[in-house]
C-alpha cells in the first residue's frame, strides 16, 4: 500500500515538474514551426510601448527590440540626458517615433499624478515594468541606509504596481494589451544579504501571476520575466576583470543574448526566465526543497559578501 502511495506521489511530482518546466519550451517550439501568419505586435497590442528604466540595460534592450518590431516607444526613467540620447538613437536606427518622460520612482507616490497625465494621450499597447534598484553589493540589513530601503520599496514594488493601475483601464477599453513585469531568479528563494531585493522580486512574481489571471477575461496579457545574472549596471561588480574570472562572472549573460530570446517570448508565454540558460538553472532549483535552495543561496551570497563587502 505504501509503495503504491509513494509511486503515485512520485509520478505526480515528476509530472508536475515536467509540466512546469517544459510547457513553455513546447509552446515556443509550436510557435516557431507555425506556418500561419501572426499579427505584428502593433496589430496585436497597439502602437505604443512604455518602458520604465528604459535608458539602460534590459529596459534599453526591450526598447530597441520593440522599436525594431515597428512599435513607437515611450521611455521612462530619471536621467533626462540619457533618455534623450537613447530616444534619438532609436529614432535614427529604426525610423520610429520615440519619446521620453522623466520620472524618479524613488520619490514614491508624489510622481504618479504627473506621470499619469503624461501617459494619458498615448494608445499604450505594451507596458514593460523594468525599472529596479539593488544594493550595490551584498550587505547586511542593518548596514543598509534607510534611503536605500525606501528606494527598493518605491522603485521595485511601487513603480510596477502603480503603472499597472494607470494603464489597465485604457487597455480594458481597447480589449487588448500586454504587460511585461521584470522579476528575478532571486524571487525563487529567500536570499540572505540580498533579502530586501529578493523579497521585492517575490512580490513582483506573485503580483504578476495573479494579474495574469485577473486580466485574461479582458483580452489583456501579463508576462512575468525572471532572469538570472545579466550583465547590466546593476551587476557590474560581478563583471570579470582582465585576468580574473569567477564562476559567477563567467555566467553573466550579455544583454543582447538575453533580449534575443526574451523578445521572442512576447505574446507567446506568460512566464519565462528570458533566456534558455536561466530556464535550466530555475528548473534545477525547482527540483530542490526550499530549505536546500535557501542553503545554496546563503552559501553563494555569503561568499559574495566576503568578497565584495567590507562587512563580516
Amino acid at each position: 500500500m505504501f509503495a503504491t502511495l509513494f509511486t503515485v506521489i512520485g509520478a505526480l511530482s515528476v509530472a508536475s515538474w515536467l509540466y512546469e518546466n517544459l510547457r513553455n519550451s513546447v509552446v515556443l517550439l509550436i510557435h516557431r514551426f507555425k506556418v500561419s501568419r501572426e499579427d505584428s505586435l502593433v496589430q496585436k497590442y497597439g502602437p505604443w510601448a512604455v518602458i520604465t528604466g528604459g535608458s539602460d540595460g534590459i529596459g534599453k534592450a526591450y526598447a530597441h527590440y520593440l522599436a525594431q518590431k515597428g512599435m513607437k516607444v515611450l521611455l521612462v526613467a530619471r536621467n533626462a540626458a540619457k533618455l534623450s540620447n537613447v530616444a534619438q538613437e532609436i529614432t535614427e536606427k529604426y525610423g520610429v517615433e520615440c519619446r521620453f518622460a522623466v520620472a524618479d520612482f524613488s520619490k514614491g507616490e508624489q510622481i504618479f499624478p504627473q506621470l499619469e497625465q503624461e501617459l494619458a494621450p498615448f494608445d499604450i499597447g505594451i507596458l514593460v515594468n523594468n525599472v529596479g534598484v539593488i544594493s550595490e553589493k551584498p550587505i547586511l540589513l542593518e548596514r543598509m541606509e534607510k534611503s536605500l530601503l525606501w528606494n527598493l520599496i518605491n522603485v521595485n514594488v511601487g513603480a510596477a504596481t502603480l503603472l499597472c493601475n494607470i494603464v489597465i483601464p485604457q487597455m480594458k477599453r481597447n480589449k487588448r494589451g500586454l504587460i511585461v513585469n521584470i522579476s528575478s531568479m532571486a524571487a525563487f528563494s529567500p536570499t540572505p544579504y540580498l533579502n530586501v531585493y529578493a523579497a521585492t522580486k517575490a512580490y513582483i512574481t506573485s503580483f504578476s501571476h495573479a494579474l495574469h489571471e485577473e486580466l485574461k477575461p479582458y483580452g489583456i496579457e501579463c508576462q512575468t520575466v525572471s532572469p538570472g545574472f545579466v550583465h547590466t549596471s546593476m551587476t557590474e561588480y560581478l563583471a570579470p576583470t582582465e585576468g580574473s574570472q569567477t564562476p559567477l562572472s563567467r555566467r553573466l549573460l550579455k544583454v543582447n543574448d538575453f533580449i534575443r530570446y526574451a523578445g521572442y517570448t512576447l505574446g507567446k508565454v506568460s512566464t519565462t526566465c528570458g533566456h534558455w540558460s536561466h530556464g535550466i538553472q530555475v528548473a534545477i532549483l525547482k527540483m530542490l526543497p526550499e530549505t536546500l535552495r535557501l542553503r545554496i543561496f546563503t552559501r553563494l551570497y555569503t561568499e559574495l559578501l566576503s568578497e565584495f563587502s567590507n562587512s563580516s
